[in-house]
């Protein structure tokens, strides 16, 4: 009896596995997993008309998002779809030799090219250009990094600036009409690579006329409050220049920007001197501001 009891008892574990294993509704067989999630088949049907030949499919919730982690190609990556099983956001683990060779040399001709690169991304999203993320850390110091395809930095995330840390953090603020009216008519043909919402203002970075440019709104009104883009210290304008010389003359030129403005546009110095930093506002003609 104890044997009949035992056989049974194990045959009911093996047929608990087995539907563990092929059913495409449950994350995993952990009774203690809360994300554990059931897979709308319109759901399954938008992941498959995307993704094929995948292993190792399984589903979780992220907030108000469905996310399936796979693998594909021998690649990892989790697909993020919407409540309404519209595909958001893919983010794929990728190799830093499987980077755009532009990317790669873009990032070994950097001041970082000799830090340790600790992790590479490839983050795809709707309505948005596809960026390459490459961390890289030295000693305790570390760097986020986004580039385009073709090798443009649009993003740089020192320690302690709110770096990215994947997943949901990649994904992309709503982009209003009003805003993207906006660009397209301000800077014609540039390309949408991040949206984020932050305290006080909505923040657009395009690539524009081969540069990165940060474009800011209102985040109510979504008025245009700034645009603004680096600049190297050698290519500032003579006028800019000498003024910097005439006023500041021990200080280091350390960071150049450009800011456009509705009320005017000027140039945003960074100064340094031994450990002191200092901003200045220099208008295009040299004249100081403020």
């Amino acid at each position: 009896m104890e044997r009949k009891r035992l056989y049974a008892k194990g045959m009911n574990l093996m047929a608990a596995l087995a539907l563990c294993a092929t059913t495409l509704t449950l994350q995993s067989c952990d009774d203690d997993d809360d994300n554990r999630i059931n897979v709308p088949q319109e759901l399954q049907n938008a992941f498959d008309a995307l993704y094929r030949n995948v292993q190792r499919l399984e589903w979780e919730t992220e907030g108000n998002y469905y996310v399936a982690e796979f693998w594909m190609d021998n690649l990892e990556k989790s697909a993020w779809f919407d409540r309404q099983y519209q595909w958001v956001m893919t983010e794929t683990d990728l190799p830093y030799q499987q980077l755009p060779q532009a990317v790669r040399s873009a990032y070994e001709a950097s001041q970082y090219a000799s830090w340790r690169v600790d992790d590479t991304d490839m983050v795809e999203r709707k309505q948005a250009e596809t960026v390459y993320v490459i961390e890289a850390e030295q000693g305790n110091s570390e760097v986020n990094l986004h580039y385009t395809a073709d090798g443009i930095l649009v993003k740089e995330y020192a320690d302690g600036t709110g770096r990215p840390q994947g997943g949901s953090d990649y994904l992309p603020s709503p982009l209003p009409d009003k805003v993207k009216s906006f660009i397209e008519s301000r800077y014609e043909g540039a390309r949408i690579v991040e949206t984020d919402m932050e305290t006080g203002w909505l923040e657009v970075d395009i690539v524009h006329e081969g540069k990165a440019k940060e474009v800011r709104f209102d985040n109510s009104s979504y008025e245009w409050i700034s645009t603004s883009w680096d600049v190297m210290p050698g290519q500032l304008p003579q006028a800019v220049s000498d003024a910097i010389s005439a006023n500041f003359p021990e200080y280091r030129t350390d960071d150049a920007d450009f800011v456009e403005t509705p009320d005017g546009n000027y140039y945003l110095i960074e100064l340094e001197r031994g450990n002191e930093d200092r901003y200045v506002r220099i208008a295009e003609d040299g004249s100081l501001i403020g």
